[in-house]
């Protein structure tokens, strides 16, 4: 995450669209360095796309492995919060 992307099997985390709405979806896509693809993992835990100001949410608190990511409104829940590893 050193320059703000989070990447997994040579691919970037990015929001679908570079949409700023709630429900935007997060997927895996090509490294762009697109404003889409740039997130930032702040002191409370949020993992933040700047050019949303919104944070990315597992939909619907779910929490089985495959469960969807979106943006929504920082709102200080579980389901919002991340740590580097």
């Amino acid at each position: 995450m050193d320059d703000g992307t989070v990447r997994s099997m040579g691919l970037c985390m990015d929001v679908a669209w570079g949409a700023t709405g709630n429900g935007a979806v997060i997927q895996l896509a090509r490294c762009s360095g697109h404003p889409a693809q740039q997130f930032r993992l702040n002191s409370s835990h949020d993992l933040v796309n700047p050019q949303a100001d919104k944070c990315v949410d597992v939909r619907e608190q779910q929490v089985a492995n495959g469960s969807r990511l979106q943006l929504w409104d920082c709102n200080g829940q579980d389901n919002q919060k991340w740590s580097a590893g």
